[in-house]
């Protein structure tokens, strides 16, 4: 005789997650059923009383000893149970491994979390479950937690809300078990970043939940990006001195007010964030790095660090050249391989913003080079200009600092104006990250070039302005050593460095 649901249930307190017999699932009426049931935690539904209960229709993948069959779900009382129904195939007998929802395996071992989840209303979609028994008793657990991200009183409308940690939170992962707890291990591809996605806008202006489904991320939370249905967008960063744990089975709970969310405009492509005053009513964004041609294909491109540059190489100039080149004659806009030391060829100023940079929007008249005047006013007569330039290293290489308007300094990261920079401004890779992220301006000693010689790389630097000073020479703003900045006047079919600028309207 078939032991009862009663019996079963007995059975399975007296038995751990992963403990398997050798019993055979029931059969009744149309097929084989099971009965599911979902974790709970101190007597009470999992996750901190926000109710998971089963709905009708929501589909499990069960994998037996002949492969996988598809269940739906049928809810009972109370809700956190349901009985299973089988739809097609029937996987075997047991152990049994099965998993919630059907797709977040393919093949009974390996699972994958999603890149992008879709927003419910108060609600997580498709939490993943797993259960493993010999029996048709299966008792779920739960293989993630959720962050729950409470905004209050922001006059917007939220499209998606990405999170990102220093481990990986979406792609294949495999589970172990320890000590009686599913533990998620991740095995391949993915990246530490997962986005929520809501199909329609949610206004938070009275507040509002997101729950965001995450692996266990101990200590590793590094930022919370918010996107508006107007484009703007916030990024919250985690503190190093803040540790903030999403674990199994639980909720962790973030909460932002109107203070916190400072949405502002998304970055055009190629534009770095800091704001500088060029004039008393024209503020401008650097590009991301000095402007690069390449001639047998005739692209224009900015590169793709503040401190890349592509020195002695620049020796190889020519129409023909493959490589990338970024010492320029004067106004060369239309001719950035000219080599020639006859003056008029020089004559006539051709800006390089006329050209559309590849990685920079792809339009052209988008960038433009900045005026004698502006540069002037940038380095000495906005507000606190002394304070806001000094010369400094990063990963070794010399070059001249900026500051824009508006300056807080990154954790853990000094700036020292004036002299001696080249000693207290000394950045790695990553703390000049923290640095381009507040704002700042790094401009490489790139050299110069004399027809096809190379010289000064590492040493000097030379950026041109679109100001002529007379008819064989024009403005260029030179880095040399300890002196923060210098303007002189060169010849025009010199090699110098350019930074196209972007005014911001």
């Amino acid at each position: 005789m078939k032991k009862t649901l009663v019996s079963l249930l007995s059975l399975l307190a007296l038995s751990s997650l992963f403990s398997l017999t050798s019993c055979q699932k029931e059969t009744t009426g149309n097929g084989t059923q099971f009965r599911a049931e979902m974790e709970s935690r101190d007597g009470k539904t999992v996750l901190n009383g926000t109710a998971l209960n089963w709905v009708r229709g929501d589909e499990v993948a069960i994998y037996g000893t002949t492969g996988c069959g598809i269940y739906t779900a049928i809810p009972q009382d109370p809700a956190t149970v349901a009985i299973l129904e089988n739809t097609g195939s029937e996987p075997g007998d047991g152990p049994f491994r099965a998993f919630y929802p059907t797709l977040l395996t393919t093949d009974g071992a390996t699972i994958n979390l999603p890149a992008t989840q879709t927003y419910v209303e108060g609600s997580i979609n498709g939490f993943p479950m797993y259960a493993e028994s010999a029996t048709n008793q299966l008792a779920f657990r739960n293989l993630c937690g959720v962050l729950k991200l409470h905004l209050t009183k922001a006059n917007t409308s939220i499209t998606s809300i990405s999170v990102t940690a220093n481990a990986a939170l979406h792609g294949n992962f495999t589970i172990s078990n320890m000590n009686g707890e599913p533990v998620l291990n991740h095995a391949a591809g993915g990246t530490n970043t997962v986005v929520l996605s809501c199909a329609t806008p949610q206004t938070i202006a009275d507040g509002k939940d997101f729950y965001i489904t995450l692996p266990a991320t101990f200590d590793s939370l590094k930022s919370i990006t918010l996107t508006t249905d107007d484009g703007r967008y916030c990024i919250k960063t985690v503190k190093s001195t803040i540790c903030i744990n999403v674990e199994r089975n639980t909720v962790t709970e973030i909460a932002l007010g109107e203070n916190d969310l400072n949405f502002v405009v998304p970055l055009p492509e190629g534009a770095l964030p800091g704001l500088f005053s060029v004039s008393a009513t024209q503020l401008v964004r650097f590009s991301q790095g000095n402007l690069q041609y390449q001639a047998s294909t005739d692209t224009w491109r900015f590169a793709e660090h503040q401190y890349d540059y592509v020195g002695n190489d620049n020796a190889n100039i020519g129409p023909m050249y493959n490589g990338w080149i970024d010492l320029f004659g004067w106004g060369t806009g239309n001719n950035p391989t000219n080599t020639s030391t006859y003056y008029p060829d020089y004559s006539i100023f051709v800006d390089w913003g006329i050209n559309a940079i590849s990685n920079g929007g792809g339009e052209p008249n988008t960038w433009r080079t900045l005026n004698s005047a502006e540069w002037l006013y940038l380095l000495n007569s906005r507000d606190n200009a002394s304070a806001k330039k000094a010369v400094g290293r990063v990963d070794g290489i010399p070059g001249l600092i900026l500051l824009p308007d508006t300056w807080t300094a990154p954790e853990g990261v000094n700036f020292i104006a004036g002299r001696n920079g080249l000693i207290n401004n000394s950045y790695s890779l990553s703390e000049w990250a923290a640095m381009e992220s507040a704002g700042a301006v790094f401009l490489p000693e790139a050299g110069r070039r004399w027809t096809t010689s190379v010289a000064y790389v590492g040493e000097i630097g030379y950026y041109w302005t679109s100001t002529p000073y007379d008819a064989i020479n024009s403005c260029c703003i030179y880095i040399e050593g300890e002196i923060p900045i210098g303007y002189s006047a060169l010849s025009l079919y010199n090699g110098r460095s350019v930074r196209l600028i972007l005014d911001n309207e």
